[in-house]
């Protein structure tokens, strides 16, 4: 520390080398008062921080998990903000910091932020620049700055660790890194000052990365609301009164902020410009990225600066991934539209992801692109189409797709070579599944290249797998599709299939009130021709149609008659279909015996069928039945069966949705472990196959069971998985229960904080679905919570709020509960004769509504609290009225707490 101790000296021989105020030194913006040798105190100060941005919207979960980690109880440990381009990284960097240090008073040393401009050719920043400036911030002379990189880290680190003996923490934030070299040698060492990063790349640094998605569509709402509003004033209500319209866009601009940023900058320039108009010209696909410009700022140029870095050969693949016609492409298709090893696509994937210009899939070795850098790359892949050769590279991915779904097809049709392209049924079925989407749409995207006959062959190799497995409208979509490719091609052969797969469509298609018009129209027609085939296939649609309407009665009649038709025209495995349909049209109805005789009838006729998928999803259906009939033991057997054939036929979703009934079936038999690891089973098959409804289901049952036998900790880990998977399909109304349940577990478990904190994610998740029922229940578990914890204040606070909420959501009788809360938190922080006011409201409340028996608990906590104020005539009243009711209502405990009270008012005695 010599070269700090070397300062000049005042006339009374104290140091004096401070800085103060906010200065900009080079690329580094140094915050207020801070000293080599510190002053006895040290103002807390943001002067330093570029300030953060006023339409800043969501990011609560980020933001939250990123501000925990600076937490000083914690050893520090650096902070690595990762993502796309323009998707907020440096933003939330300073809303973090802001928070860290204003609102928390973490960082009394200051703060640094330096810029590291790792993307700009011109203006990069080395490591020994960087540090040049941070040692001036921190008032070190510029004659005893060292030359070398070693020296000047070492001396960083050396000063930020004297700032840490002395207990001002300082937090440094490093903003653009493009590489390791650039931060490492920026680090603190002394586990106490901390370091925030952000960079487009996964840096090699040992690090907590944090990955920001793009925001959610309300997020992207109220972040156009805020620029509008922040640019034009609170009269500015466009967003207000077209929700329809900036919900578009917010879809337009891919819920990337920098794009909504100039979106909403655009808007501002023109108050009289409306969201419909902006709708309109974004909705261009080919002159949306130029749209999204606005003086020097530029989607295109944010995504330009990472392109730029990309080798000749990772350039080339980002360019051809947009041909694929789906959202994800695996790494063999990637590989067939380069004309490369698939090992070497998968190299290159890997690059590209960790650039963030590409994303991991849900599984390994499928990838996709956001939309706006899809359509960045496609525009490239325009330019450069004679080098690419587009048109060569589509022809290989079609043939790859052709061949794929023939191979698969072999592995599902009866009387057909299996493929060895594919190492069983299981396999062929996984291929089909992940590929799909990319199938159906190749079907089309064929079409328009004039590939007609490639378009009708694949259409029809995908007819076995899509009718089979009920995929009805896409299996409706790529054979009226290959009809329009017949016809245009000539072939009247491939015309024939593609009519004929339309026609089997038709027969599964699942429709609501516009579709049964449509098919009571055309069994009429069928029948007026005598046309049993389709007359019983169209009334089997009808009736389904009509039970999804709740129109059980009309439903159950279509279906029968649908089943007797094919019963005349001998086709056992439609008859079985439909039988199964009138089932669940039974079961919904409320006629669970009945439904067990069309459930029994169906196995027999798909039995004999071969249709083996059929029975499995029939004796799933039976069992739920049974379950509801309270039967078991039958249940068990009917999931058992099921569970077989799923596993002998590769049907992975299946096997996992029945493994999750079963569980919930031996819960009921008092099969502990046998029902947890039916659950555990389904939660990694779904997230196997990507089914995160499925996920979030099973883990919610598990929760709840874990937590009925005591297994209170593993509950709450599978509620908050829950609510992850759910987060992960926006099922925004299940992750709030999920989180709402984890906070419950945590409460039984005196764990405080802990359920504070689900309760608040809870609550935030209700407040932007709008349920302001779900948004109150919350408040008013994180007000309970926090009275258990001792935090009394708070615990009123948000227990008032929780009234109102829940008072504005469903009137006083739906805010009772937490009004009684609230009369507890009052009563337990010493204002008895607030709590009294509060207790009678709630009796009210509840009586009121008819609930004698919440009433009478309210009755017993007044009664407390007025024998606490010595009004004790007013307390034997309400602890009489109590008791009566709970002695009628069997609750023997309160009755006997309320006794004991009246018991010594009748002693005299004057205190509790």
């Amino acid at each position: 520390m010599s070269s700090l101790e070397r300062k000049p000296h005042t006339p009374d021989n104290t140091v004096t080398n401070v800085v103060s105020d906010g200065l900009f030194l080079n690329a580094v913006i140094q915050g207020r008062d801070i000293t080599v040798h510190l002053p006895r105190e040290i103002s807390p100060a943001l002067a330093g921080l570029p300030p953060c941005s006023p339409s800043f919207s969501g990011r609560e979960e980020q933001l939250h998990e990123l501000t925990r980690g600076l937490a000083p109880d914690r050893r520090a440990l650096p902070q690595l903000i990762l993502g796309l381009p323009g998707v907020g990284k440096t933003e939330i960097a300073l809303q973090v910091a802001t928070r860290a240090q204003r609102d928390l008073g973490w960082f009394t040393g200051g703060v640094l932020f330096t810029d590291m401009q790792g993307y700009d050719e011109t203006r990069h920043v080395t490591a020994e620049q960087s540090l040049s400036s941070l040692l001036r911030a921190l008032a070190i002379p510029p004659e005893h700055i060292p030359y070398g990189l070693e020296e000047r880290s070492r001396l960083f680190r050396t000063t930020l660790a004297a700032y840490a003996k002395r207990g001002c923490r300082i937090l440094l934030v490093v903003d653009n890194a493009s590489s390791a070299d650039q931060v490492q040698p920026l680090l603190p060492s002394d586990a106490v000052n901390s370091i925030l990063i952000t960079s487009r790349d996964n840096l090699d640094l040992s690090a907590r990365r944090h990955s920001l998605e793009i925001l959610s569509t309300t997020a992207s709402i109220s972040l156009l609301q805020n620029v509008l509003t922040h640019t034009n004033g609170v009269e500015d209500v466009r967003v207000k009164e077209d929700l329809g319209s900036a919900e578009e866009i917010a879809d337009l601009c891919g819920n990337l902020p920098i794009a909504l940023q100039i979106c909403g900058a655009l808007l501002a320039d023109f108050p009289s410009r409306s969201l419909a108009s902006m709708k309109q010209a974004l909705s261009q696909a080919h002159t949306r990225l130029g749209i999204l410009e606005r003086g020097t700022r530029s989607v295109t140029a944010a995504f330009d600066i990472s392109y730029r870095r990309l080798t000749k050969d990772q350039a080339r693949l980002f360019r051809l991934i947009p041909i694929n016609p789906g959202a994800d492409i695996s790494s063999s298709a990637a590989a067939q539209l380069a004309g490369i090893e698939e090992s070497a696509a998968d190299r290159l994937l890997e690059d590209l992801a960790r650039m963030h210009l590409v994303e991991p899939g849900d599984t390994w070795g499928r990838w996709r692109l956001h939309n706006l850098i899809r359509l960045y790359a496609d525009s490239l892949s325009r330019e450069c189409h004679v080098d690419d050769r587009r048109d060569l590279a589509f022809g290989r991915l079609l043939d790859y797709y052709v061949h794929g779904a023939h191979a698969a097809s072999s592995h599902l049709t009866p009387n057909l070579t299996p493929s060895r392209w594919f190492m069983g049924q299981r396999d062929a079925l996984r291929w089909l599944d992940s590929e799909r989407s990319n199938l159906i749409l190749a079907v089309g995207l064929a079409i328009k290249t004039g590939e007609y006959e490639a378009s009708c062959v694949l259409a029809n190799e995908l007819a076995t797998y899509l009718q089979q497995f009920h995929h009805a409208d896409d299996f409706l979509a790529v054979s009226y599709a290959a009809t329009k490719a017949a016809n245009m091609s000539g072939n009247k052969t491939l015309e024939d299939q593609a009519i004929s797969n339309t026609k089997k469509a038709l027969t599964q298609l699942k429709s609501l009130e516009d579709a049964i018009k449509g098919f009571t129209t055309a069994s009429s027609i069928f029948s007026e021709s005598n046309d049993l085939q389709y007359e019983a296939s169209t009334l089997s649609s009808v009736g389904h149609a009509m039970s999804l309407t709740g129109n059980f009665e009309e439903a159950i009649t279509h279906l029968t008659t649908s089943a007797e038709l094919y019963r005349k025209l001998r086709q056992p495995g439609l008859e079985g279909l439909a039988l199964a349909s009138l089932g669940e049209v039974l079961a919904s109805a409320g006629k669970p015996g009945k439904a067990v005789d069309a459930y029994c009838d169906s196995l027999e006729l798909l039995q004999q069928a071969g249709d083996l998928h059929g029975v499995g999803l029939v004796l799933g259906n039976l069992g739920l039945t049974r379950q509801q009939m309270d039967q078991p033991t039958e249940a068990l057997r009917a999931f058992k069966s099921a569970l077989a054939i799923f596993q002998e036929s590769g049907s992975r979703a299946e096997e996992g949705k029945v493994l999750n009934s079963l569980g919930l079936t031996l819960q009921t038999l008092g099969e502990s472990r046998d029902a947890i690891d039916c659950h555990s089973r389904a939660i990694s098959i779904a997230r196997d196959v990507r089914d995160h409804d499925l996920e979030g289901s099973a883990l919610v049952d598990l929760g709840i069971y874990l937590r009925s036998i005591s297994r209170l900790a593993e509950a709450a880990d599978a509620f908050a998985d829950a609510a992850r998977a759910f987060a992960n399909v926006g099922d925004n109304q299940r992750k709030a229960s999920a989180l709402q349940a984890e906070g419950v577990t945590f409460t039984y478990l005196g764990r405080y904080q802990e359920a504070v904190d689900a309760y608040s994610k809870a609550e935030y998740a209700f407040r932007i679905i709008g349920d302001g029922a779900g948004e109150g229940m919350s408040l008013a578990n994180r007000g309970a919570a926090l009275r258990s914890w001792g935090r009394l204040r708070e615990s009123i606070e948000v227990l008032t709020a929780a009234v109102d909420v829940l008072s504005q959501a469903g009137g006083k009788t739906l805010a009772s509960p937490a009004t009684l809360q609230l009369g507890g938190s009052l009563a337990a922080a010493g204002r008895s004769a607030e709590a009294v006011q509060v207790f009678a409201r709630a009796a009210e409340e509840f009586a009121r509504a008819g609930d004698m028996l919440e009433e009478a608990k309210a009755l017993l906590a007044r009664g407390i609290a007025l024998r606490s104020l010595g009004r004790f005539s007013e307390a034997a009243t309400d602890l009489t009225h109590a008791i009566a009711v709970f002695r009628e209502e069997g609750d023997r405990e309160r009755a006997t707490m309320a006794r004991l009270h009246l018991d010594e008012i009748h002693k005299g005695f004057s205190t509790p």
